[in-house]
């Protein structure tokens, strides 16, 4: 093989031939034998390591995962102990100098590269696989990383594909089973934590001339005047960060809900949180009607905000739909009740049909 720099030039030059729209079928088929050859060399892997630190060509990337990917999936047992070492070393160190810096897709095939490794070596060759992701998430400056990380080892590990027997499939869950009740804690305390801390500046607006009615009949309905209050007071402002820290939690907790015994992992107030992060799916349209009034809106208008909303009913959906039945049920049941019922009175309050069905049709339909 040809020096990592020259070969790494050489790469770069056949990737943006390749993607040239006058580059005919032909020549796309050479380039593609030349790549496929070049991935079955022993020691590929090497190159492609100092590909991914020192290319910003995206297909480069993408190119180096693939090679690595195919390694670890098809050819992971010839590969020597050594080698195996050094990768699982080298990849998580890359991912974590460059994950801020990375493209999002070039850093979640590489976060999902890391996974595959997990799938094959977890615990017994990669023991510190699990331990890892926990630390990212508990770290802030690595959160959103780390998130991404769970929610790629839940689709990986908890439903793999067909190519793994029987028995190692078993032994994944049984091994994800044991960390449930840490991880929801985890994601539990980031999005009662971000809620709390942005809560605090949230001023509580006054009374308006119409919402005694509407109040009476939730605090009656709630049997708790301070727990109707909480349920009233405006959603926080979110900045960017959280938002999107927050979105990464909820479809973490929306897919490990699709697989891990519900019964015994949701707590009333993991519920509470949830339906929390639901309320800004109904904010959406205050906002437009601001806009549309020229004046100047409470919250300012972020693309996460209303999604924040579908993502949490999506999480209250699965619970839903899979006839949960927890420990603490007439807790759980009773607060199911009042929430949903909060924010159904909360999108219909209006009292003009007319703007009932407007702001119906504004909300996004999931």
């Amino acid at each position: 093989m040809a020096s990592e720099e020259a070969s790494l030039r050489a790469l770069e030059s056949l990737m943006t031939e390749f993607f040239h729209n006058c580059t005919t079928n032909e020549r796309k088929r050479e380039i593609e034998e030349l790549l496929n050859n070049f991935a079955q060399q022993i020691g590929a892997w090497r190159f492609c390591l100092y590909f991914l630190s020192s290319t910003r060509n995206d297909y480069v990337m993408m190119y180096s995962l693939t090679v690595f990917e195919n390694l670890i999936n098809k050819m992971w047992l010839g590969v020597p102990s050594q080698d195996k070492i050094e990768i699982r070393s080298c990849l998580p160190k890359l991912l974590l100098a460059h994950h801020k810096t990375l493209p999002y897709f070039i850093r979640n095939k590489l976060c999902k590269v890391i996974v595959d490794i997990g799938r094959q070596d977890w615990p017994m060759f990669y023991h510190d696989f699990f331990t890892n992701i926990l630390q990212l998430i508990q770290s802030p400056v690595t959160t959103p990383l780390g998130l991404v990380m769970l929610k790629t080892t839940s689709e990986e590990l908890a439903c793999p594909r067909e190519d793994l027997c029987v028995a190692r499939k078993e032994e994944l869950r049984k091994l994800l089973l044991e960390q449930v009740q840490t991880v929801l804690g985890l994601l539990t305390g980031i999005l009662e934590t971000i809620w709390d801390k942005h809560s605090v500046t949230a001023a509580t607006p006054p009374p308006s001339p119409t919402s005694g009615e509407s109040g009476d009949l939730l605090s009656s309905l709630l049997q708790s005047p301070s727990t109707a209050k909480l349920l009233s007071q405006p959603i926080p402002v979110l900045d960017t960060e959280s938002e999107s820290v927050c979105s990464l939690a909820l479809e973490c907790l929306a897919h490990l809900f699709s697989w891990i015994p519900l019964s015994s992992s949701i707590t009333p107030s993991l519920l509470t949180t949830i339906f929390h992060f639901a309320r800004f799916g109904c904010a959406a349209r205050g906002r437009k009607l601001c806009a549309l009034n020229g004046s100047s809106p409470a919250v300012p208008p972020g693309p996460e905000r209303g999604r924040l909303g579908v993502l949490a009913m999506a999480c209250i959906n699965e619970l839903m739909a899979k006839n949960c039945v927890p420990l603490e049920f007439e807790e759980y049941l009773l607060r199911m009740f009042q929430q949903t019922f909060y924010l159904l009175q909360k999108i219909t309050r209006e009292h003009n049909a007319h703007t009932v069905k407007s702001r119906l049709e504004e909300l996004d339909e999931r």
